[in-house]
């Protein structure tokens, strides 16, 4: 089982998704959710925002306890240049819907370690690629019909019922879900933070 050493893990983040994947590794840790300003800054690029707003995130709760190891997340689905955030309505779901059927699209996320104490801030950008089948429009009425497409980027949940329209994934699967678990796990260890017992 993995152990951060040392001293208390905090997750910060309120994403579902990246607490269920570290408790499925056994890691023992708080959850605290950051205020930061997620709003997309003028000639950000994709992979620009997710580290910044990882490190923002870290930072943030890292200050307030410098003797813990902080973990920050930011994850989103692009295609076209387009950033595709959580839907509002059905509307806005379908349509993303319609954009990603039958297309590749990527998934970025930007995790930072943080620990004040010691002075680490380690960010890191993770890409995947995703590959869509082409869904019909009675697939897709009876997607947004469900409650899973409302808080997920994109619109979609790989490890739900939306796996039913993933042909390929290039990459980290993990990744797609909200947290590359592989390479956060890796730089934990390379950190000495994370020991395997």
């Amino acid at each position: 089982m993995p152990i951060i050493s040392s001293a208390s893990l905090i997750l910060a983040s309120a994403s579902p998704r990246r607490k269920e994947l570290l408790q499925s590794m056994g890691l023992k840790f708080k959850i605290i959710h950051p205020r930061v300003n997620e709003n997309y800054l003028a000639g950000e690029s994709p992979r620009q925002h997710v580290k910044r707003l990882s490190s923002d995130k870290a930072t943030v709760i890292a200050n307030k306890y410098p003797e813990t190891w902080v973990l920050g997340a930011d994850t989103i689905v692009v295609i076209d240049g387009l950033i595709l955030g959580k839907p509002k309505n059905k509307k806005q779901a379908l349509g993303m819907l319609r954009k990603l059927s039958g297309r590749e699209h990527k998934v970025f996320t930007g995790f930072t370690i943080a620990h004040a104490a010691a002075r680490v801030y380690q960010t890191k950008v993770i890409q995947s690629t995703v590959l869509f089948k082409k869904i019909s429009p009675k697939e897709m009425k009876w997607y947004v019909s469900c409650d899973e497409p409302y808080d997920k980027a994109g619109g979609y949940a790989v490890q739900g019922k939306g796996a039913c329209f993933i042909q390929s994934i290039r990459g980290s699967y993990t990744n797609v879900i909200g947290l590359p678990l592989c390479e956060v796990l890796e730089a934990f260890k390379n950190l000495k933070a994370l020991s395997f017992r």
